[in-house]
């Protein structure tokens, strides 16, 4: 039996592997899929942090080339076609059948990251090919557990769950708008990004709006509140 670690590099997966760890458990594979540029650059320094501190070797399964072909084919991914998790399940599936091909999909074991407070995810079969084990909805850890297991080894991300809910792709246009309003303020070169995304496909970045539906929404946003600030200023200046 081969047990095999789905790690996404984020809070939950990390907290899945540092939890296996302390009980012992059966680790025989750690499989990152590697999405090149749309990757965060903490989530890049965060994998190596975690080889260096736990002493394990994660496997990554570079899609990057993929991933651009995807997008020029698709565009960018939706609720309804996300393409882009399944070149990340294709891909790990095609490694393990190709390093243990003696075995078949009986003999595999995915531990996967769902929370305590997520079960409801289990049903779904998005790793039906394999059988599956969730640690942490076993050790009733909750996605606020998670990260703070995470923190109490030293882990943050450099503070990247302090504006964003999950360690998917930057680029995701299933984050919350929050969040992407957080890219438009403090990453212009991330959001330069997007917008040549946006000028290579002929798609929308999500729900019928593109980026520079975006763009100009969060621009007017931060207007009305300059406006703001400099009527105050000015009212202050007249008052003294």
């Amino acid at each position: 039996m081969i047990k095999v670690l789905s790690y996404s590099g984020g809070k939950d997966s990390t907290a899945m592997l540092i939890t296996l760890l302390k009980n012992g458990s059966q680790i025989d594979e750690i499989l990152y899929v590697d999405m090149g540029e749309w990757i965060w650059e903490e989530g890049e320094k965060h994998l190596e942090k975690v080889e260096e501190l736990f002493g394990v070797e994660i496997t990554k399964l570079d899609v990057s080339e993929r991933i651009k072909d995807g997008f020029k084919k698709y565009g960018f991914p939706s609720i309804f076609n996300r393409w882009c998790t399944a070149i990340k399940r294709e891909t790990m599936e095609k490694y393990l059948k190709e390093k243990y091909p003696n075995l078949n999909k009986n003999d595999i074991v995915q531990y996967v990251g769902y929370c305590a407070d997520e079960e409801k995810r289990i049903g779904r079969k998005l790793y039906s090919k394999f059988k599956m084990e969730y640690p942490l909805v076993e050790a009733g850890i909750t996605k606020k557990d998670a990260l703070e297991l995470c923190y109490s080894y030293g882990l943050d991300w450099d503070g990247l769950y302090e504006h964003h809910e999950h360690f998917s792709c930057w680029c995701c246009p299933l984050q919350r708008k929050s969040e992407l309003k957080w890219l438009f303020n403090n990453r212009p070169e991330l959001w330069d990004y997007l917008r040549k995304l946006q000028l290579s496909t002929d798609g929308y970045y999500y729900n019928g709006k593109t980026i520079f539906d975006y763009d100009k929404r969060f621009w007017s946003e931060n207007i009305e509140k300059l406006k703001e600030e400099r009527m105050k200023n000015r009212k202050g200046v007249e008052d003294g």
